[in-house]
């Protein structure tokens, strides 16, 4: 694993313990859109850890997957775009 170049250090993470569908909810960063404008994207799934915390997992257009932790809005379903 240090084989890496960018190679840091390990971190121990929680466990996760289960996953949860998106359910409709949006996440919404003010200035992540191409040249820093505004970018929503869909929550693909919740992941939920043994200590409780839930993290949004998002993916882009590309298909890339990622968590949302630096998000700036969490939009339920059926509400309109962050403002």
């Amino acid at each position: 694993m240090t084989d890496y170049e960018d190679f840091s250090h390990l971190e121990r993470a929680e466990q996760v313990v289960a996953t949860v569908p998106g359910g409709g909810w949006r996440v919404h960063w003010n200035e992540e859109g191409p040249g820093g404008t505004p970018l929503t994207e869909q929550v693909l799934a919740w992941l939920v850890t043994s200590q409780g915390r839930a993290t949004a997992i998002t993916v882009d257009a590309q298909g890339h997957a990622e968590d949302a932790d630096g998000a700036d809005a969490f939009i339920p379903p059926g509400e309109g775009p962050a403002s």
